[in-house]
């Protein structure tokens, strides 16, 4: 899965991300730890490959961070800002 690129836009602001969904005229922003993985999300990556990205960054634990990019990533699908590869 990847974020999608048509109709949407982002700004890195102070270590936050700031995504606009220019379709639905709706904005999410997320922390720095989203930030990270949204970057990730530029290219095409396994969930699993996300939380253990999570892990060797910022030394979270793997169920933490396993648990957390779930939530991240069920939020962007509610959006409907992830294209499914």
């Amino acid at each position: 899965m990847r974020l999608r690129e048509n109709g949407v836009t982002w700004q890195e602001i102070d270590g936050e991300l700031v995504i606009l969904d220019l379709v639905s005229s709706t904005y999410l922003t997320t922390n720095g730890s989203g930030a990270f993985v949204a970057q990730l999300l530029q290219t095409d990556r396994a969930a699993a490959d996300l939380a253990a990205a999570l892990v060797t960054e910022y030394g979270v634990d793997p169920a933490v961070a396993a648990r957390d990019t779930e939530a991240f990533l069920a939020e962007l699908r509610r959006r409907e800002l992830l294209v499914e590869a």
